[in-house]
């Protein structure tokens, strides 16, 4: 039976990813439900369909999805408790069809106000699109309620990935320097580990013998140090680090600044000061960059 999409799908890249369908647009018709609103999920990203009289929910039906395709959609739906049920829309010629369409789970999520698809293509959309290639890649070792668990670790690496993308840097070499010969993920979870086969650029022009590196895959963070300009003081604050732990620090509770991950669709100012307000409950009169670093680019 054919798909009828309202939300986040609509954008055709992200659809294509999911779906694994390269000529996906190549199957969609506008569509609509009247009685129904679709809205964003209070305290989520994305949206929900939901019953409201004298609205009209606009989508498209995607015609003759193969059954692999279908199998995709379904895992990534299902990842953020939504099934895939039988409904009924109008079609272009406001004719009743009979569809399927992904609702969730009876009193999983609580709609917010109406959904801005084009606010959240403009700010999430590519992120979204890039974190859909990790979390289907998931499909053969990770069940859906596990990976919906794991997403927003995914979409934090995406949006690390997307805003590195945007940096511009002086050197002349670049990506095209790298030939990675073989890639693999031995873990995946919280923090990914890439292992990689590859060789790059010397500065004679010549390429490097294959070599075998390690990464772990980690987020952006913003780190703030609070000053106080009357006591000339900096605030530092004490938390549990399990790195130390297992490293066997008699005492794994380390003084730091203040240091948070960087949300997807959020600029690095507004997490330091919204870390600042977590962590130590201190609000910021002034916020100044000192610069920007990779932890540790090894």
């Amino acid at each position: 039976m054919d798909l009828f999409i309202f939300g986040t799908l609509l954008h055709v890249p992200l659809l294509e990813v999911v779906s694994g369908d390269a000529k996906v647009a190549d199957r969609l018709t506008w569509a609509a439900r009247s009685g129904y609103a679709v809205s964003r999920v209070e305290g989520q990203v994305f949206p929900m369909i939901h019953p409201v009289q004298d609205a009209i929910a606009a989508g498209v039906i995607v015609e003759g999805l193969e059954d692999a395709a279908l199998a995709r959609l379904d895992y990534y739906e299902k990842a953020f408790g939504y099934d895939r049920v039988e409904f009924v829309v109008l079609d272009g010629n406001d004719q009743p069809r009979n569809v399927t369409a992904y609702l969730p789970e009876e009193g999983r999520w609580t709609p917010a106000e109406l959904w801005d698809r084009q606010k959240w293509i403009d700010t999430l959309g590519e992120i979204t699109a890039m974190t859909a290639h990790e979390a289907l890649a998931a499909m053969d070792y990770l069940g859906a309620p596990d990976m919906g668990r794991r997403y927003p670790a995914m979409m934090a690496r995406a949006a690390s990935r997307y805003r590195a993308m945007k940096e511009t840097k002086t050197s002349g070499f670049g990506r095209k320097d790298v030939d990675v010969i073989q890639a693999r993920t031995p873990y995946a979870g919280f923090i990914n580990i890439e292992e990689l086969d590859l060789t790059f650029r010397r500065f004679d022009g010549s390429m490097s013998d294959p070599v075998n590196r390690a990464v772990m895959v980690g987020v952006d963070c913003a780190i703030v140090l609070p000053y106080d300009p009357v006591r000339d003081r900096v605030l530092l604050i004490e938390q549990f680090r399990p790195g130390a732990f297992v490293g066997g620090d008699p005492n794994p509770w380390t003084i730091e600044p203040i240091a948070g991950r960087i949300d997807p669709g959020e600029e690095p100012e507004d997490a330091a000061w919204r870390e600042t307000e977590e962590e130590a409950g201190v609000t910021l009169r002034d916020l100044r960059c000192v610069s920007a670093a990779y932890p540790s680019p090894g």
